[in-house]
């Protein structure tokens, strides 16, 4: 798990870069978001909140910075870089997710622990099967475009808590957005499918845990938050369709997250 988040990370820094085959990259929102959901839910909300709300909010703040920054030296108004929607997802779009998890956490606390677990995944499935006819049918705006197509994996995520063999909800998420495709909803499912069997792989392969593991695992978030503010930097120097763009973009997110977790590990 904790390697598969670091590949993860390499994935969404790999789909921002626009480098071939960067969409299976994007497969690691769904699987961030199910392992956060499977790890956090029934953990004290205010622990939730230092670990997502913190970083969402010194990240905006930072995001935010060089937006008016921008703004200053383009001579453009303030408009053309704020929105509305931000207050939910934050100055800069990647950073929704870190809102939407830690709203589904707090919903999770609505969720009895008495739920008989097959009432609960019926529910889960019911609801998981309206989000993504929804996300692949409506014309939906910010942040819905972005929560709506993950909300299954955060359901997987819920309900790897209940069953005691790990595999079985994220391998029947892999399988069930499979079929999805097939019957023509196209819109995240493949992401869905690569990370509900990533997880389920990862659960059935034993590995085990050293001190690189931890490190790289360690650094996968704070390589997510930093890496727009990288790809910008690099921009001014080298091409986006420059070979060594995507190399330059993750060495630098690594340099820099891991400065931070030495000198501002809150936010990382």
């Amino acid at each position: 798990m904790d390697l598969l988040r670091f590949v993860g990370a390499i994935g969404i820094i790999q789909f921002h870069c626009d480098v071939a085959g960067g969409w299976i990259g994007l497969a690691a929102l769904p699987m961030f978001i199910m392992l956060l959901v499977y790890y956090g839910a029934g953990k004290p909300i205010a622990q939730q909140a230092r670990r997502l709300l913190l970083p969402w909010l010194a990240w905006s703040a930072i995001y935010a910075c060089l937006k008016y920054t921008r703004s200053i030296i383009n001579g453009a108004p303030l408009s053309s870089e704020f929105a509305p929607w931000m207050v939910l997802t934050g100055t800069s779009l990647h950073l929704w997710f870190l809102s939407f998890s830690f709203l589904f956490l707090l919903l999770c606390v609505l969720v009895p622990e008495r739920t008989p677990t097959p009432l609960l995944t019926l529910v889960c499935v019911i609801l998981s099967g309206a989000s993504l006819w929804v996300s692949n049918t409506a014309n939906l705006l910010i942040p819905l475009v972005q929560w709506m197509p993950v909300i299954p994996a955060a359901f997987a995520g819920l309900l790897m808590q209940r069953f005691s063999h790990q595999t079985v909800v994220p391998a029947a998420l892999g399988c069930s957005a499979i079929v999805a495709l097939f019957f023509g909803l196209d819109t995240m499912t493949p992401q869905l499918a690569i990370a509900g069997l990533a997880v389920a792989l990862a659960v059935a392969i034993p590995m085990r845990q050293t001190k690189l593991v931890d490190t790289l695992s360690g650094l996968s978030l704070g390589m997510y938050l930093v890496h727009p503010a990288v790809m910008v930097f690099i921009l001014i120097f080298v091409a986006k369709d420059a070979v060594l763009f995507f190399p330059l973009v993750l060495l630098g997110s690594i340099l820099i997250t891991a400065l931070l977790k030495r000198f501002a590990p809150a936010i990382v």
